[in-house]
């Protein structure tokens, strides 16, 4: 009995220290002081800072919005404020707008929105100073509705006489073919001015060939513009440049102010040298 005693003693240690070395096992590696396994590295948790790469990419949309467009060394009255008139089209068809005599046709604005128009700019109604004109030209469809008018002046390098023409100048081009009917709405909408330099000439012209007078020279007004049993009627405001027979009824829209009249058309060229007839007696 002896002899198996020590055997007996021999497992049991054995197994003591196989269990001890279990749990020394298990904590190797543990951080002192902090009883457990050492824990995982922490991940860093996702912020809302965008990468340089995506200020980058906000940076570039910013970049890319159009300006206001912006129309130098022109009076604030040549243009209109696209608050109260930015501008209204019919629904017509090139074809339509192109048959002589459409423009006058569709002329329909009475003297209360005329009225009104004075009033929603807060411009005062002088006789012969503004012309209630349309945004959108009637010679391409533009409509009668007062979101389409705006008192324009006649005086000055870009007034009324000068829009005459950059209408008269889409009309053709939409007739021709050479540019689309809507088109041309939005571009005179937009910015008159601008479609003026774009299609008739950087700068005013104080005659051109879609001025109003059709293109007559001061020779040729002169030499070919018949005779005028009434006289001839003129402005002395320094940026006219048009003379009118006595049974042409537009010298009416001039002001009684500068209003000027002659016996003959020699007589008004000679005051006025320069000056082109409207059109002919």
């Amino acid at each position: 009995m002896r002899i198996g005693k020590p055997a007996h003693i021999s497992v049991a240690a054995v197994i003591a220290v196989l269990l001890l070395g279990g749990c020394a096992g298990s904590g190797a590696g543990t951080t002192p002081g902090t009883g457990g396994s050492t824990p995982r590295a922490a991940t860093s948790p996702a912020t809302s800072t965008p990468s340089p790469h995506h200020k980058r990419r906000k940076a570039a949309r910013h970049h890319t919005r159009k300006p206001p467009v912006r129309t130098t060394s022109v009076p604030r009255v040549d243009v209109p404020d696209h608050r109260l008139t930015p501008g209204v089209a019919l629904p017509v068809t090139a074809a339509q707008i192109c048959r002589p005599g459409y423009a006058e046709s569709a002329r329909d604005v009475p003297e209360s929105e005329k009225l009104d128009a004075y009033r929603r700019y807060g411009v005062v109604d002088v006789p012969y100073a503004h012309e209630v004109d349309h945004l959108i030209s009637l010679e391409i469809g533009g409509s009668n509705d007062i979101r389409n008018l705006w008192p324009e002046p006649y005086a000055g390098r870009w007034g009324a006489r000068t829009k005459d023409q950059v209408e008269n100048a889409l009309h053709d081009l939409v007739c021709q073919g050479r540019l689309r009917l809507k088109e041309a709405q939005q571009i005179e909408a937009a910015n008159w001015v601008a479609a003026y330099r774009r299609y008739v000439s950087p700068v005013p012209l104080a005659h051109s060939k879609y001025s109003d007078d059709g293109g007559s020279s001061s020779a040729g007004a002169s030499s070919g513009g018949g005779s005028s049993a009434g006289g001839y009627y003129a402005s002395s405001y320094p940026s006219a440049y048009t003379v009118y027979c006595a049974d042409d009824s537009e010298w009416r829209s001039l002001s009684k102010r500068y209003l000027v009249h002659f016996p003959t058309l020699a007589a008004a060229l000679k005051r006025f040298p320069g000056r082109h007839l409207h059109r002919p007696c």
